[in-house]
């Protein structure tokens, strides 16, 4: 039975002029693995060029923001041995204000020669505190002659209807003593 099923599919091959299918060739065997490159050699890294340090900002006796101003101002003539004073001010811009529940605080630092009278100023402090204005007089006494730098770290918040602003701020003032 199985010759005829084979001479029928061969009679049919035939009658339509094809050739029977060849046995398709075997595949070739994969190439061996070529040995493996060797890794290339770690090479040390080369030093980055030396970039010059970037100077620290340099401090100022101000900082202005669309919401407010903030100086320390100095208050005439500084003479060695007699008491001095400057003022810390902020004023807010546009329709801010100063918020009256905020904790507001001035820390103090001076270098030898200048002799504070109090190294923290908080707001019963203030010379002035309003919404529209905070004023501190920094009251000092120089020891020497010479230019001294004062610095104020001021904590403060200014807010609108909608928002509120906290921020802290580093100023500082050359003090020139007679």
């Amino acid at each position: 039975m199985r010759f005829a099923i084979l001479s029928t599919l061969l009679g049919l091959v035939v009658a339509c002029g094809s050739k029977p299918a060849e046995p398709a060739p075997a595949p070739a065997p994969a190439p061996a693995p070529a040995e493996p490159a060797p890794a290339p050699e770690a090479k040390p890294a080369a030093p980055e060029p030396s970039k010059p340090a970037e100077p620290a900002a340099a401090l100022t006796d101000k900082a202005e923001d669309p919401s407010f101003a903030l100086a320390l101002t100095p208050s005439g003539d500084y003479d060695a041995g007699k008491l001095a004073s400057f003022a810390v001010s902020l004023v807010p811009r546009g329709e801010y204000k100063i918020n009256q529940e905020y904790p507001m605080s001035i820390e103090l630092t001076a270098p030898e020669g200048i002799a504070l009278a109090k190294p923290r100023l908080d707001r019963p402090d203030a010379a002035e505190f309003s919404e529209k204005k905070a004023r501190f007089d920094v009251p000092f006494t120089p020891s020497s002659a010479g230019e001294h730098t004062v610095q104020a770290k001021v904590k403060f918040a200014v807010c609108t209807p909608e928002t509120c602003v906290p921020d802290e701020r580093t100023l500082a003032l050359a003090v020139a003593v007679k």
